[in-house]
């Protein structure tokens, strides 16, 4: 065959166009066949023929656990939606529950890890001067983060399914859209891992790339900044602003020289260091 004669879906024997073929480790699968394919599974370049017929198998039986699958909770965020059938002991994660999107439906009890990744990005602020862009003395920052639920699952065909719980970066100024996404991120981890939700500072499950020390089980901070999710105890480091954390409400000086209380400075918007 020639490079740009047209190949066959070894899946379900049509002909797959120019830019059709998702290539398997021995032999080809067209887009309609790959989009039947659980949206978790990342090995598709690595399976077989015989591996995929194998999974859209078990996709097609899966139809039937989302048609039983009693909605008993249900936590929305900006990208997918967590739903549970606490009848029946199983969970899922999507954008509607229906035999359309067929989303997987995982056991309760093959979950291995839930926790939230929270990525900081810093931006100096400057001002203009004779034309130019100075930086502020001492120098002025403000922060955006974004937040990626991460549930870690043992089953045949996947071991993660990672989602984005904000749309878009939030800005550190932006304090009661911050707070709503950490409050969905504690409400998912204690209705997914209730054991893990209420553990205690220093106890395994923390993975902490900062130094800084929450106290809920499954918090990541990747840049050392610390949003305040609840059940949080701060007694030296920066100020959470949901409720039901415990604050230190003595003052601090920012190094722009104003004296705030709280999480953020009210004058240039700079976090309170740790």
């Amino acid at each position: 065959m020639g490079l740009f004669d047209k190949k066959i879906c070894d899946i379900c024997g049509e002909k797959i166009g120019l830019l059709g073929n998702r290539k398997l480790d021995d032999g080809n699968l067209c887009k309609d066949c790959a989009k039947k394919l659980s949206p978790w599974f990342e090995e598709r370049r690595h399976s077989t023929v015989e591996d995929i017929k194998r999974q859209l198998e078990y996709r097609e039986k899966n139809k039937k656990a989302v048609m039983d699958f009693c909605i008993t909770r249900q936590i929305n965020t900006r990208n997918y939606n967590v739903f549970i059938d606490d009848n029946k002991g199983n969970f899922t994660v999507a954008r509607k529950l229906d035999v359309n999107e067929n989303p997987d439906i995982v056991p309760l009890s093959a979950i291995v890890q839930c926790r939230v990744d929270v990525d900081q990005q810093q931006h100096e602020e400057t001002y203009t001067k004779d034309g130019e862009n100075v930086s502020y003395q001492p120098p002025v920052y403000k922060y955006e983060f974004d937040y990626t639920m991460r549930i870690k699952v043992r089953t045949q065909w996947f071991d993660d399914m990672d989602f984005r719980l904000n749309t878009f970066s939030i800005s550190s100024d932006k304090r009661r859209e911050l707070m709503e996404v950490e409050q969905t991120a504690y409400q998912i981890i204690a209705a997914l891992t209730p054991n893990a939700a209420g553990m205690q500072p220093g106890m395994s499950g923390m993975n902490m790339n900062g130094g800084m020390q929450p106290g809920m089980s499954g918090m990541n901070m990747n840049g050392g900044m610390q949003p305040g999710m609840s059940g949080m105890n701060m007694n030296g480091g920066m100020q959470p602003g949901m409720s039901g954390m415990q604050q230190n409400s003595s003052l601090w000086k920012c190094q722009c020289g104003a004296e705030n209380t709280g999480r953020f400075c009210e004058y240039c918007g700079q976090p309170r260091p740790f």
